[in-house]
């Protein structure tokens, strides 16, 4: 069964090798190209966005979108992370929103391994909507769909990463 979710983040990685065990796998996945193109719909012609990878600085930038199945793997990128965010929302016969960050012990796990490397806060969306003025509707109530579409973007809004500024800057990802 497929899953789309909405989807933008960010991953520093302790190592070169942690890196390109995410690459590899997102390669898997049809989510990027050997060129380290996002992919739309895993399509090896339609390419979502150019490379978003920084090899010298170990990151990975995975730009704002809506990604078939990407959600359902996003802790198995976290292997080897000293930093990062990935933010996620859908509305797929569900209505959930969670946002993941690495462990402490995450950059420890060899590349390539699984195991303990993410922690994931639910966010409850009907908070989000109350807290930004939507309201709450209910399944059936007209307006419902565009409803859900701007809770979304509202908790987009507050919690995805500058994915722009991360690539840019000179530094590290903002803490």
């Amino acid at each position: 069964m497929t899953f789309y979710a909405r989807l933008s983040g960010y991953l520093t990685y302790r190592t070169h090798d942690h890196l390109d065990a995410a690459i590899q796998r997102l390669i898997r996945g049809a989510w990027l190209n050997t060129d380290e193109q996002w992919l739309l719909k895993g399509h090896p012609r339609q390419v979502r966005a150019e490379s978003t990878i920084d090899h010298e600085r170990n990151i990975l930038v995975i730009p704002p979108g809506v990604y078939q199945n990407l959600g359902r793997i996003t802790t198995e990128l976290f292997a080897g992370a000293t930093d990062g965010l990935a933010v996620t929302s859908s509305s797929d016969n569900c209505f959930d929103a969670w946002v993941e960050t690495p462990l402490l012990d995450a950059a420890d796990i060899p590349a390539g391994d699984g195991g303990d490397v993410s922690s994931i806060q639910c966010i409850d969306l009907e908070q989000v909507a109350l807290s930004n003025g939507l309201g709450i509707k209910r399944l059936g109530d007209p307006g419902h769909e565009r409803w859900q579409r701007d809770v979304l973007d509202a908790f987009h809004a507050r919690y995805d990463p500058d994915v722009h500024e991360i690539l840019e800057s000179p530094s590290a990802p903002p803490e």
